[in-house]
């Protein structure tokens, strides 16, 4: 019979960071937890990039399962920081500051850059 057991692994290495076990690759999906296109986080709310990278996303983590582990929801899109700012202040209810980082419009990513 097979272990069926979801221990992390015992293993001391560069490769770890604190507290979190192993480190795992950046994610393609907009949905997923380490998602490639995160800026930045504010509790369980973040700003990543759209993988097409035409446009910001504002999203809210779903509760963590054992199994499945964290999953993202995209609350909306926004190609400008004041349509972003709108957003942020409708759900959580104030300003961030790492919006202030963020150019007045996005900047389109094109295939070659």
């Amino acid at each position: 019979m097979a272990d069926m057991s979801f221990s992390k692994p015992n293993i001391t290495s560069h490769d770890r960071g604190p507290d979190t076990g192993p480190l795992t690759r950046t994610d393609h999906r907009e949905t997923a937890e380490n998602y490639s296109g995160e800026l930045f986080r504010h509790g369980v709310y973040r700003v990543a990039v759209c993988r097409d990278g035409i446009q910001w996303l504002f999203q809210r983590q779903r509760p963590q399962f054992p199994a499945g582990g964290a999953a993202w929801d995209t609350l909306g899109y926004c190609v400008s920081k004041s349509g972003l700012n709108w957003l942020v202040r409708a759900y959580i209810g104030c300003d961030i500051p790492e919006l202030d980082a963020l150019p007045k419009h996005f900047r389109r990513r094109y295939r070659d850059e």
